[in-house]
């Protein structure tokens, strides 16, 4: 009796915070839920700003090389390896939001690192090349730039407006 008891307790409990700042304002959703969202949105606008500055560093690091002789890119194919991964967990995210134009950047950028993860460790200039006409052509460092700061001005005035609240 003791359990059952202490059970209806719990779940009266539970019931009353879910439906208590419902019924305080009126029926509509608390502002506090609707920050939340807003607050997600900022986290996922920081993380794929930072994500963009390290998928940029790489390619940047590769169009920038020069070799007379086989070059070692074991150590971009790795981050490379390591930025796929979060790449579509992001890509996941911004379809589920509907942003089509994250997404779509991110799928490019994915192929791109894709295609580096699978070029041989010791790449020779020739491959090198091939490969920094691949990225000026598809433009994928402008529209990385592009992309990034986009996402850097939608976080400014979010993070503004939450200071001014503080």
């Amino acid at each position: 009796m003791t359990a059952s008891a202490l059970a209806g307790l719990v779940l009266a409990a539970f019931f009353a915070g879910r439906f208590y700042p419902m019924l305080r304002h009126g029926g509509r959703p608390s502002l506090t839920a609707r920050n939340g969202d807003q607050g997600s949105e900022r986290i996922l606008l920081v993380a794929v700003g930072d994500y963009l500055e390290r998928s940029q560093m790489v390619l940047v690091e590769l169009a920038n090389s020069s070799a007379k002789g086989p070059l070692d890119i074991s150590s971009e194919q790795e981050r490379a390896g390591d930025l796929v991964a979060e790449t579509r967990l992001y890509r996941q995210t911004a379809a589920h939001t509907g942003d089509t134009n994250i997404d779509n950047v991110l799928e490019e950028l994915e192929r791109v690192l894709v295609d580096i993860t699978h070029e041989p460790s010791k790449i020779s200039p020739q491959g090198l090349e091939s490969l920094r006409q691949r990225l000026e052509t598809a433009g994928i460092l402008f529209k990385i730039r592009v992309l990034g700061s986009n996402v850097r001005n939608q976080d400014v005035p979010a993070a503004q407006t939450a200071g001014q609240k503080l």
